[in-house]
């Protein structure tokens, strides 16, 4: 049976869940299943010609995101009901088998899903959200939701466990990555990586709090001084609501010992395998994650990793065998599991490689869709029950 799914993404800025988004929608077709993505036409340049480039058909809305920006947030709030009824109007035009939220703060999606008397699949991927945000998506999630993906046990732990939630089907689908791109064999080194003198050591995480670069920082000058020959990459896209952070973390690095030659923030990358690929050791330093996927796609680089313990991180990351697993807001830690790779390079490699043949057997792509493809058609076969 073809089943057509509308999946929906009221943030319209490409991030790590759009990417997810754009790669099991393309991966969902070999199991007949059609994906027509609504994204807001604000702010979604990037998201709409990545679902372009990879055949996904999709409809730009005039759909407004939740956000601390006040200009935006009243915008949110006058036109909620309004953008309600132009979500249901569509849903019903075009006759979805089911409805795929993304977020536990797009409350629209699924009040619109339920309006139009469509299943509602709600993907929750986050561990910390306000808590009048949490409490309202409970609440909504109660009565529209058919059932639900978390991206990890910490997630469900978050939001489902010990609630009413809990008799609602739920799955558990890790954020993918596809291995056969993350491919150390085929990937051409990013030349800004591959020309710099020294060893490289690099993280791809967006300019947000949640990613902790304050401590990447604070590793990196540690580092520095007993080590001349370091260079550290911060890959991420810089947003505007979060101006004021990355004034401060430029302003930490302009206060230490590091300079432009040895700390170099290099923005969006659009390919983020070249960028990795001659990097020596890959460091991630957020304070909260569901499932990082700039950690798994490290992995499946087969790069040697030293991550804080947030999300699922320490389900496919051996501590000291396929990674290093350090405590969270810990610099001391993370420069000691860095220091010791540095000085074992034969040990970057081992740990590297082993850290690919876990991403090809538990994150690729091929398995994400296969579990989305079998909770679809669950979802759908307790509709008819």
């Amino acid at each position: 049976m073809k089943i057509n799914v509308c999946n929906v993404d009221e943030e319209g800025r490409f991030g790590g869940p759009e990417r997810r988004i754009v790669l099991v929608a393309k991966a969902l077709k070999q199991h007949n299943i059609d994906t027509h993505v609504v994204y807001p036409k604000c702010d979604s340049d990037k998201f709409s010609q990545e679902l372009s480039r990879a055949g996904i058909s999709s409809s730009a809305l005039n759909i407004t995101r939740l956000s601390k920006e006040k200009k935006i947030l009243a915008r949110y709030v006058f036109c909620f009901f309004i953008e309600i009824f132009r979500l249901f109007i569509f849903f019903r035009r075009h006759n979805f088998d089911l409805i795929h939220v993304n977020g536990s703060y797009q409350f629209k999606v699924a009040l619109a899903g339920r309006l139009a008397g469509i299943p509602v699949i709600w993907h929750l991927n986050d561990t910390k959200m306000d808590m009048i945000v949490k409490k309202i998506c409970l609440f909504i999630s109660k009565y529209c939701a058919s059932g639900f993906i978390v991206t990890g046990k910490k997630v469900y732990e978050y939001y489902i466990r010990g609630t009413s939630l809990e008799k609602k089907p739920h799955f558990e689908i890790q954020v993918p990555v596809e291995t056969t791109v993350f491919d150390p064999s085929h990937a051409t080194p990013d030349k800004r990586v591959s020309q710099a003198h020294g060893r490289k050591i690099v993280t791809v995480s967006g300019i947000n709090p949640i990613k902790g670069l304050e401590f990447f920082i604070k590793m990196a000058s540690n580092l520095a001084r007993y080590h001349s020959d370091l260079v550290f990459f911060v890959a991420g896209a810089e947003f505007s609501s979060q101006k004021t952070y990355y004034e401060y973390i430029k302003d930490l690095v302009a206060s230490s010992n590091l300079t432009d030659k040895n700390f170099k923030f290099v923005g969006m990358i659009d390919n983020v395998p070249a960028f990795l690929q001659s990097a020596d050791i890959f460091v991630f330093t957020s304070v909260s994650e569901s499932g990082p996927a700039t950690v798994w796609e490290a992995m499946s680089m087969g790069k040697a990793i030293v991550s804080t313990d947030v999300g699922s991180v320490s389900e496919y990351i051996e501590d000291g065998v396929s990674g290093f697993i350090a405590p969270i807001r810990d610099v001391g830690a993370l420069c000691e599991k860095v220091e010791f790779l540095l000085e074992n390079p034969d040990l970057r490699q081992k740990m590297g490689e082993k850290a690919r043949i876990i991403a090809q057997k538990n994150l690729d792509v091929s398995l994400a869709a296969q579990k989305h493809a079998y909770f679809y058609r669950k979802i759908l076969s307790l509709r008819f029950q």
